[in-house]
């Protein structure tokens, strides 16, 4: 089996040439080896991109980063990564995750609580070249950035989230209000001279004519979450669709799960995981000997005929 699995993908640009990958989901854990982080950092390197986005589920869960060993092994692999480039980074529902003890299990009924690790973060922040985006915007002369963050309410994981918006599960109304209740002129009225990427852990919704509405001012929409809808790579190279077997809450054959000529074409780029099963699944984390660990690498060239329209009919190349 491949260690990786890229996705190479040109797309027309007139204000731009660069060259992006887009890895997620690393669930750094005790299970993830600077090995596989080690290959994975000279893989991209490789590419010599002009900036890594990272849209989600850096760690697997807040106690993954307790110790401080382990806590500088993550940062130093992200030092690493902004030696050769620019690192963008956006908040996943794991990313403020804690499991609890059994007595806090006990006496919630919930099996993780929500945190904002700040200090994780401010130290994230504190390395050249690594930028984590919580509600918040990078940008420079090529492009514009946002890193939105999914409140707790959103994915429904705590029995307190879950009354509150009547979910088990993600919710279009909770993103739609959050989308209403950030700063609008991150979203709206952006720079016309640059590329414009959301950085947007779930795609669950992001098909829909509300959320679309809202972001209409970007030019991408990237995600990851979906762990490629756990499709055994045989399976994912012989059917092409933007569905897979089951995806990140629970859903079988649910739509925006996997990258497509679909999804694609209307601006959405949805990246498989770089752990496909990860510690907070327990025992079936030996299954990622099956899977390879994924990333997508967006080339944009000022070459008219890598325009969206014909991108849906010819251009997607595995």
């Amino acid at each position: 089996m491949k260690l990786f699995h890229e996705t190479s993908i040109k797309l027309y640009s007139k204000k731009s040439n660069l060259k992006i990958c887009v890895i997620s989901d690393i669930h750094f854990s005790y299970r993830v080896t600077n090995k596989k982080l080690d290959a994975l950092a000279k893989k991209l390197e490789e590419r010599h991109p002009s900036y890594i986005f990272l849209p989600g589920d850096l760690v697997d869960s807040n106690n993954m980063v307790e110790k401080e060993s382990e806590k500088n092994r993550l940062l130093a692999w992200l030092k690493k990564l902004g030696e050769f480039t620019t690192v963008l980074i956006s908040e996943g529902n794991h990313d403020t995750y804690k499991k609890h003890k059994k007595t806090e299990k006990k006496e919630t009924g919930d099996k993780f609580g929500v945190v904002k690790n700040t200090t994780l973060i401010n130290s994230i922040n504190s390395l050249k070249n690594v930028h984590y985006l919580d509600n918040s915007i990078y940008e420079d002369k090529n492009i514009y950035v946002l890193g939105l963050s999914l409140p707790e309410e959103y994915y429904g994981l705590t029995k307190k989230a879950k009354t509150d918006n009547a979910s088990s599960g993600e919710n279009v109304d909770v993103l739609l209000k959050t989308l209403d209740n950030i700063d609008q002129k991150l979203i709206t009225n952006l720079p016309k001279n640059k590329l414009k990427f959301a950085l947007i852990h779930s795609p669950c919704f992001l098909s829909d004519f509300r959320v679309k509405a809202e972001l209409a001012d970007f030019d991408y929409l990237i995600s990851g979450h979906m762990h490629n809808g756990l499709v055994p790579p045989i399976v994912d190279e012989l059917w092409r669709s933007d569905r897979g077997l089951v995806n990140a809450t629970q859903r079988v054959g649910s739509k925006n799960t996997r990258l497509s000529r679909k999804t694609l074409a209307n601006g959405l780029i949805i990246t498989g995981a770089v752990t496909t099963w990860h510690e907070c699944t327990g025992v079936f984390h030996k299954l990622n000997a099956l899977y390879p660990s994924y990333f997508t690498t967006l080339e944009y060239v000022k070459d008219e005929q890598y325009k969206k329209p014909y991108v849906k009919k010819k251009y997607l190349n595995y």
